[in-house]
């Protein structure tokens, strides 16, 4: 009976739902890295000052996560720039209720192909804009919005450190485990008005 237990949840349990998941996830990593060598792209990095034309990038999973980049953009659209958020909507019900407006654009899991890339329009627009800066203030490794940054034409790309995200970043923000995303944005603005103010300055 113990035995019976234990195949029921080998076989129908989260192990083999994690392992198909980690399985498509490593042929979607595959396919990136072939695009993105065949990708032809300047890197320079732009500190916030500077930066005209700003990208960001999310995962939506709740309302005050759209109020919290909301009110990211309207700041930088104060400071006179041009700003363009993408969201990644995990839940199927919040689909309808975020509808895209002239700087907020989403794409859920249904825009995804099998191995997790996403294939939505307003996804192939957003990488081919010349951003100054990309940031992506997700806190978990999501990669969809990985694969969006690292094929992004954007001058300079910005992401949560981590060891596993060289190949989508070019700047790294190391901040605390138990960080919310109120400090992690807390923590980008000031990074990048300090990094490179000097060279930077017009």
């Amino acid at each position: 009976m113990f035995f019976s237990l234990l195949l029921q949840e080998f076989v129908y349990g989260p192990t083999i739902e994690t392992m198909l998941k980690n399985f498509r996830e490593r042929i979607g990593k595959f396919y990136f890295r072939k695009e993105q060598a065949r990708k032809t792209r300047t890197c320079k990095i732009t500190n916030l000052e500077v930066a005209r034309r700003i990208g960001i990038l999310y995962s939506l999973d709740d309302v005050p996560d759209y109020d919290r980049v909301s009110e990211l953009v309207t700041q930088l659209q104060h400071q006179q720039k041009e700003v363009k958020a993408l969201g990644f909507v995990k839940n199927k019900a919040l689909v309808q209720r975020f509808l895209p407006k002239l700087s907020f654009d989403f794409f859920s899991q249904r825009d995804l192909n099998w191995f997790y890339k996403p294939i939505h329009s307003q996804v192939k627009d957003f990488i081919e804009k010349e951003f100054d800066l990309l940031i992506d203030i997700n806190l978990e490794e999501a990669f969809p919005l990985q694969y969006i940054a690292g094929l992004s034409n954007a001058l300079c790309r910005v992401g949560k450190f981590s060891e596993k995200s060289t190949d989508y970043y070019d700047v790294m923000i190391d901040i605390k485990p138990v960080a919310t995303p109120d400090d992690f944005i807390v923590h980008v603005r000031h990074y990048l008005t300090m990094i490179n103010s000097n060279e930077n300055r017009p």
